[in-house]
């Protein structure tokens, strides 16, 4: 490399806190956790499929099945807006309440319609699983009793 991209991007590595900025990261996952502004977002899930232990398409399915049965239920509930402090932060919170009195009408209807939709095929996908499930197993012992 050249001495003009070399200078380019650099980073003071003897200056940089990483363990203060992880403490203050995790310090505010945790606030915000007990304030239950994570509650919505189920982050656990994210961390609870791994692919390499799936050893097979059946396992795939069903964990994509189970999956769909628990989240198909978007949250069309309020949650409090709060304010960040400061008097634009007030300002701001009070546009951002106005604003969604004048939406929540219209936004309610389309979270509405969103949810009905993902019921029905949550329900039409599971019930295709079972219906299939049950005529391979049907097959799979009409093959068997050819075979004797």
């Amino acid at each position: 490399m050249n001495d003009a991209t070399d200078k380019l991007f650099e980073i003071p590595s003897g200056k940089v806190d990483t363990e203060a900025i992880m403490k203050t990261i995790r310090k505010k996952i945790k606030e915000k956790e007990e304030a239950g502004i994570y509650h919505h977002y189920n982050l656990a899930k994210i961390h609870t499929l791994e692919l390499q232990d799936i050893e097979n398409e059946g396992d795939f399915l069903e964990y994509y099945l189970k999956t769909i049965g628990s989240t198909w239920a978007v949250d069309i509930n309020d949650w409090e807006i709060v304010s960040k402090g400061g008097i634009l932060g007030k300002a701001a919170t009070l546009l951002k309440k106005i604003i969604w009195k004048l939406l929540k009408f219209y936004t309610y209807r389309l979270w509405s319609q969103q949810r009905e939709f993902n019921a029905q095929i949550s329900n039409t996908v599971n019930a295709l699983h079972k219906k299939f499930d049950l005529k391979i197993s049907e097959l799979e012992e009409e093959i068997k009793n050819l075979k004797k």
